[in-house]
Order: C-alpha cells, then sequence, then structure tokens
C-alpha cells in the first residue's frame, strides 16, 4: 500500500457549450502528486503539464493564478497520455489523499470524457487531508492548504497554486498530523454511487454514523424510503464496532429506532432535519443531504449523531419557524 497525494490545476470554460460543459465542466491542465510510503517517507514524484483540448483558451484568472508562461500548456501532453502515465506511476493498490474532495471528482469526469477506464466500479475510501486538518483544529470548516502550512510551521520551500506544490504541502501535512487525528475516519468517493443496497456505506464513530445510499432516479424515492428517513440511535444501535457495514438498515444488531420528535423539515435541496429521543442515551438529531452523483442519479448523505439538549431545543425552535411559515 502507498499513499498517492495528488492536486489538479484545471481550466474554466468561458462560453463553452452547454451539453459539453455539462459533461466536463473544468478541464485538466496539470497534474502534481507524490507517493508516499506506510510509514509517510517521499519516495516518489509526479508532475506534468497537460495541453488543453477542449477549452483551449486559457481563463485569464487561471492563468493568473497559476503564473503560465508562454508557451508552457502548448508543450504539454494529451490527457490520455498523461493520465496513464499517472495511473500507472500511482501503482496496483494506491491510496489516494487530496484536500478536499472535488480533485478525484474531476480526475473522473476527465476520465470519462476521453473514454479511458474509471477509478473505479463503486465507492472508494480514499484520505481527504483537509477534513482531517479541520478535524485537528476542532472546526468543521474549510481551511486553505496554505494557511494549514502555516499553522503546522512547514516550511514552505515551493510556490503555491501548482498541481506539484499543492500536492506537495499536502503530503507534508498529511505526515504532520498526529496518528490519533489520521486513523479517524475514512472518506468515501462517490463518483460512482453503490449498486445496491448491499453495497450501501454506513461510517461509525462513537456517537454517531454517517450513511451513504445507492442511487434514485426520483429524489421523492429517497423521502419516501422508510430506511433512509427511521432515525437510529448511533449508540445503542450502530452498525458495527469496525466502523463500516453494508446491509439493512437495522444494522442487524437489534438497534433502536426512535420515534421522531421532531419531524423532518426543510428543503430537499438543501439539508433536512429530524430528531428524536433515545431513552438511554438522550437527544439524537439526523442531517439529510440529497446530492447528485455523477451519473446523474440521486443518492442521500446522512448523518446521526448524539447531540446536547441545547442543540434540540435549538432544532425544535427552528422546526416552529419553519412551520409558521
Amino acid at each position: 500500500m502507498e499513499f498517492i497525494v495528488f492536486d489538479l490545476e484545471w481550466n474554466q470554460p468561458e462560453g463553452a457549450d452547454e451539453e459539453v460543459r455539462h459533461a466536463i465542466p473544468f478541464e485538466i491542465i496539470e497534474i502534481g502528486a507524490v507517493k508516499l510510503d506506510k510509514e509517510l517517507n517521499l519516495i516518489g514524484k509526479f508532475s506534468q503539464m497537460i495541453r488543453p483540448q477542449v477549452y483551449k483558451e486559457i481563463n485569464w484568472r487561471i492563468r493568473k493564478m497559476l503564473n503560465l508562461q508562454p508557451g508552457e500548456l502548448e508543450r504539454g501532453r494529451p490527457f490520455t497520455e498523461v493520465a496513464e502515465e499517472f495511473l500507472a506511476w500511482c501503482g496496483s493498490d494506491p491510496v489516494f489523499c487530496t484536500w478536499g474532495g472535488q480533485d478525484l471528482t474531476e480526475l473522473q469526469r476527465n476520465l470519462a470524457y476521453f473514454d479511458m477506464p474509471p477509478l473505479a466500479e463503486k465507492p472508494f475510501e480514499y484520505v481527504d487531508v483537509q477534513k482531517l486538518y479541520a478535524r485537528k483544529m476542532g472546526e468543521k470548516r474549510q481551511f486553505s492548504l496554505e494557511s494549514a502550512v502555516d499553522e503546522m510551521g512547514i516550511e514552505k520551500d515551493v510556490a503555491f497554486h501548482r498541481a506539484f506544490s499543492d500536492a506537495y504541502y499536502t503530503g507534508m501535512i498529511l505526515r504532520a498530523l498526529p496518528e490519533d487525528i489520521r486513523r479517524t475516519s475514512a472518506a468515501y468517493d462517490l463518483y460512482r454511487l453503490p449498486g445496491s443496497r448491499e453495497e450501501e456505506i454506513y461510517l461509525r464513530s462513537e456517537d454517531s454514523y454517517t450513511f451513504y445510499s445507492q442511487g434514485y432516479d426520483d429524489r421523492n424515492d429517497i423521502i419516501n424510503d422508510a430506511r433512509i428517513t427511521t432515525i437510529w440511535c448511533p449508540r445503542c444501535g450502530g452498525p458495527s464496532t469496525k466502523g463500516r457495514f453494508s446491509g439493512d438498515m437495522s444494522f442487524a444488531t437489534g438497534g433502536r429506532s426512535l420515534k421522531r420528535r421532531i419531524k423532518w423539515f426543510g428543503h430537499m435541496g438543501r439539508t433536512m432535519h429530524a430528531a428524536g429521543i433515545c431513552p438511554e442515551h438522550g437527544p439524537v438529531i439526523s442531517a439529510l443531504k440529497i446530492r447528485t452523483a455523477g451519473n446523474g442519479k440521486y443518492f442521500a448523505e446522512k448523518t446521526t449523531s448524539c447531540a446536547s439538549r441545547e442543540e434540540y431545543d435549538k432544532l425544535t425552535e427552528q422546526k416552529q419557524k419553519s412551520d409558521a411559515k
């Protein structure tokens, strides 16, 4: 097993055909990566420019941010050549690591647009270093890469905003994070959704769990699926001690489903909330987001957590305001 910490730079279209823009909203123009062994030692580097084939006019903001030199992109190679070389360099058992999840999405969109084999046929684990860093800081907001480098005291010996340098700094942050933070929770790439209920994903921590569903053609089918809208206590009805479980929503453990004291409310295009009270562990709050996958299907991302009485009361007030509208 080796860690592939990578970063992409891409071009944004201006005035492109709507159908093309939907298929490839960002065209990759640079791939940079570092390879780390299981002890997080640096053992390899990758850096290649890509000659644009779809959006040949480079957005001026992109050109300025990357400080592109005249002729630099023109000397690049086609995406298919670079991507094939990069994936071969990654090896047979890579663990992808990124600062946020968008790079994996755009890599797979570009692979699909150029009719290349997919990274995977179903969801796979990766390391979201940005989320791990936020966990270290005890916050849920997104941090910039440079602010994290500064806070951790990592030497800034290469310029930011190029694919290789950003991948390098991401790798250095990963290496500097405490081991207990690095092992906290997995992230899943969902460009390709679970193909069945058996492949659905459940991630559990001590007092919460997150569920990712299979795909649905209609978002209303998600709201009408009792498996998804039922609230389970994370502590006495959790999926498994191993942190991931695929199977029935009862978690096959005699888990305790809760009566919804606060029924689901909110907009389907944003986040919906509901809550119940476990007789043993107190308030439990669930947040449901309906997302759209790369294939156009809808899927559920539901996070359920044990909560304080104050959090429960606050949600009660929000529900009352929502009902009054």
